[in-house]
């Protein structure tokens, strides 16, 4: 894996019109990916209860996986955003290496949509 890009701060007026609407979707993903982590809080209650077996237990575990991909969708369109404005070498390299999911990663990184149909195993967290 290759080191990832300095970041440097920016000010506001330093930043692009696409630079900010990149960070502010990062924000957004950042504040769902919170609210999904309460869900999962709570989905995590009624696991450790034994409310939930069984198949229900396989469903809710897509709440995880949801905030899993929340999280590094918006830490992958930050480090995109800043290092595509501070000038990386390349953004687009460092910014998949931020990215700790290795199926999105390599998702995100995907030359060609051809391969689209392609499946690959991601990370797995379990409650």
């Amino acid at each position: 894996m290759s080191e990832p890009a300095r970041i440097l701060p920016m000010s506001r007026e330093d930043r692009g019109p696409s630079v900010e609407l990149l960070i502010a979707v990062a924000h957004e993903l950042s504040d769902l990916g919170r609210t999904g982590a309460m869900l999962q809080d709570l989905i995590g209650g009624k696991v450790r209860s034994g409310a939930l077996t069984g198949m229900a237990l396989l469903d809710a575990q897509a709440a995880d996986l949801l905030v899993q991909h929340l999280t590094e969708l918006a830490k992958f369109l930050k480090a995109y955003a800043e290092g595509l404005q501070g000038g990386a070498l390349d953004p687009l390299g460092a910014a998949l290496d931020s990215v700790l999911l290795s199926a999105l990663s390599r998702r995100l990184g995907r030359d060609d949509a051809d391969n689209a149909d392609e499946q690959s195993a991601g990370d797995l967290e379990m409650f």
